[in-house]
Parts: structure tokens; sequence; C-alpha cells
């Protein structure tokens, strides 16, 4: 028995340093420029030649996760010759197993007749490689080859929303590591993807980070144009100024809206002040519109909804214009994501872009203006996140655990207020569901 303790041991550490060199000393390089030959991508003697390799961080963790390869294409090749070939290079990249050995497995052995057959177990562990490939070109061909691909799930937590600063959200994981919105840099955001992709997901992860780092400040027009039931937990809350769920009460959560914002943009102009910023005021109104198609006229019949639907339209791109100086930031969303349901006015103005997966190419370029986000997988939450670049996301899963802790001291405190209000003799006036909003200066 001793015997074979020691020869485990042995064979632990041998094995061990020689996985260790391994997994560390694993250069892709040779393999990239052997597919690029094998797919024809030379010309003539000009072959592509490896320029520089740098190790490719988390920005969060800090870990290695990746190498990226410069090279040196040959003269007449272009980036889309290589991206063309981008299915090629994964498949060649991962073309095998490899040895994976989790030291925490080691933990749980038992130290009986069975250890040897446990720890080989453990040794000869192999797992099929997910690698997944980034290209880009800046005169030069840039891979990025990282040890694997998105996951299909990540949790939100509480530490990742503590973790959030200022007006910042959190909103997915990319192959590099955290992509955190800031809505003071992107005021404004256009969400699109097909039905039952996570677009509810993302929206339910911004309103909650931001009721939980900022609630004395954030405010609310949600307009739940699907009959309430995707914004119905946030009703009640104090910082939800309008509510709406149809195209009437749409237009006048809208139309308050308006009204702030002209009253800002007076307090600014009195200042010599270009922003809320600039004057000093923290409050942010954000103004999020759940299945904005139902509020466009294109193809509306009825001529009195036609005239309803126009004047939200209007008041939408009146927002979208000049809502960023007086503090008001707008999420248009949308499932069915085309040329009709999103203006050219508004688009224009909506700088930052998350499609998750449309069904055509037409679908994607109206959400982010190129295709690709018909070939994301129809994974939920999968999307891609576009600010200066394009760049592919796991949206961060929000449980309802986490919503209600969020939500429920808000709505004990509107209850609060309300109650008050009663037994003072003033009844809190409502309006199809819709509240005045004040912004308050600091």
């Amino acid at each position: 028995m001793l015997f074979e303790v020691l020869s485990t041991g042995s064979m632990l550490g041998v094995l061990g340093a020689s996985y260790y060199y391994k997994t560390n000393l694993n250069d892709d390089s040779d393999k990239i420029l052997k597919i690029a030959e094998n797919c024809g991508l030379y010309k003539k003697d000009d072959k592509m030649r490896l320029y520089r390799r740098n190790k490719i961080k988390d920005k969060i963790t800090k870990e290695v996760v990746g190498t990226e390869y410069v090279f040196k294409i040959p003269l007449g090749l272009e980036l889309k010759d290589f991206v063309d070939k981008h299915g090629k290079f994964k498949d060649g990249l991962n073309n095998r197993s490899v040895r994976r050995i989790n030291l925490k497995d080691f933990r749980s052995l038992k130290f009986d007749a069975s250890l040897p057959k446990q720890v080989r177990a453990i040794l000869e562990n192999r797992i099929q490689l997910s690698k997944e490939i980034e290209m880009e070109y800046d005169g030069m061909l840039i891979m990025r080859v990282y040890d694997e691909g998105l996951q299909s799930s990540y949790d939100l937590t509480t530490e990742i929303i503590n973790g959030a600063k200022s007006w910042q959200v959190p909103l997915g994981v990319t192959l590099k590591g955290q992509v955190v919105h800031d809505f003071e840099k992107g005021p404004h955001v256009l969400i699109g993807g097909a039905t039952d992709m996570g677009k509810s997901n993302i929206l339910n992860v911004i309103i909650t980070v931001l009721l939980s780092n900022q609630p004395v400040d954030v405010e609310f027009t949600l307009i739940d144009l699907k009959g309430g039931l995707e914004f119905g937990v946030y009703e009640k809350i104090s910082q939800v100024k309008n509510f709406a769920t149809n195209a009437e009460e749409a237009k006048t959560a809208l139309e308050n809206v308006k009204d702030e914002m002209e009253r800002m943009f007076n307090k600014l102009r009195s200042s010599g002040k270009k922003n809320v910023k600039a004057l000093g005021v923290t409050k942010r109104h954000f103004v999020i519109i759940d299945e904005s198609a139902e509020l466009s006229s294109a193809g509306e019949q009825d001529k009195d909804e036609k005239a309803l639907k126009v004047e939200c339209e209007n008041l939408i791109k009146d927002i979208a214009r000049r809502g960023r100086a007086s503090g008001i930031r707008l999420l248009y969303c949308t499932q069915y994501p085309t040329a009709e349901t999103v203006s050219s006015q508004v688009k224009r103005n909506l700088i930052t872009r998350i499609s998750l997966a449309v069904d055509t190419a037409t679908a994607s370029t109206v959400v982010i203006d190129e295709g690709g986000a018909e070939n994301l997988p129809l994974i939920q939450g999968r999307a891609i996140y576009k600010r200066h670049r394009c760049t592919e996301m796991q949206a961060y899963y929000i449980s309802d655990d986490i919503i209600d802790k969020t939500v429920k001291p808000h709505i004990n405190l509107r209850a609060r207020r309300e109650d008050a209000s009663v037994s003072l003799g003033k009844e809190t006036p409502k309006t199809g569901g819709n509240y005045s909003t004040k912004f308050e200066e600091t």
C-alpha cells in the first residue's frame, strides 16, 4: 500500500509537471500558419509571418485567458479573406482533446486501496478544446485566440452590482472580460432581438442595478407595451414617475417627460450651463420603452390610432435628440427591428446598440448597422454590444430573488408616502398610471 501511494505521488509529480509545461508553453501560431497555408491564404511564395505574440489578460481578474498573435499578411490579401475562413481556423485549433487536471479533485481522494486508480482517473481526464477566435486588422492581422469560449450563462451577483460606480451598469461578459456600460458616456441605447432571446432580462439588469446603486437620484418612466407584464414588478416603486401600458398612456407619459425636459432647458439657459452635470443636477431620468414597435404608425389603418402614434413618435424623436443635456436617458427596445419600427431620426441619436439574436441580416443591420446578429447562437442573453465597435457578449442573468430584494424597500417607501397623504386628507393624484416627475438640484 505504501509503495502504491509513493508510486502514485511520483506519477502525480511527473505528470503534473508535464501538464504544466505543455499548457503554459502551448503556442498556436504554427498551427495558424499551417491552416492559412492549407486554405490558400498566400500569394506565390509570400506567406503569413508571425510578427509578435502577447498574452491576453482578463480585465477584472488579470488572469491569462488567451494569446494575441500579430501577423504580417501577403500583399493582395485582406481581412475579409481571413474572416471568411474563421470556421476553419477555429475548428483547426480545436481538433484535439487535452489532459485537464483540476487540483480541486485531489481534495476528495479516499486514502484506501483504490487511491492509485482515483489519481489515474484525475490525471487522465481529457477535455475537448473549446478555443474561440477574434480577428481585426490595423495594418497587421491581429488574431486573438482565447482558451475558452463564452459560457451560456453568467449570474449577476450582488458583488458585481456593488462593484459598479456612478451610472455604470455591468451588462455581461465578453471573451476579454466584463462589459460595463456608462450611461453618462452613452446616455441612449437601442436594444433589439427576437422573441425570448433575453431582451427583458437585460432591461431588468439595467433597472435593478440603477435602483440598487442610485436609489435617490434615479427616476424612471416605464412604457411597457406588452400589457405591463414585464415592468409590473416596478410599477409601485417611488422612483417610477410614469408608467404606461398602451399608446394613450404612453403619450401622456412622454408628454410629462417632455415638460420636465423643457423646464430643465429653461434652467440651463438662465444659468448659462450646457448640461445638467455642469449645473450640478444629480438626478437622471431613464425612459424605457419595451416593445416600441407598438408605437409605430407604419401600417396603422385606424385614423385616430395612427394620429396618436405619430404624436408618440414625435415625442420620442425629440427626447432622443435633446434629452441628453437635460439628464434624460432613452432605452428604445423592440423585438421587431425594421426600418419602420426604428426610425432613422431616433436611431442616429442612439449610439449604443445591443442586438440579441435576430432572424435576418437585414434585422441585424437595423440594430447595429451591420450583419452578424443573425449568426449569433440561439442562446438566451447572447448578444452583440456596440459602442465604437461590435463585441459579442453573454448578458448577465438576473434572478427574481435579486430583483425582489432590490425592489421591496422602495415599494414600502411609496406606500408609506401615499398613506401619509391620505391621512392628511390629500389624495395622491393618479392619471392613467402616470406620475409627474421633478428634477432636483443639489
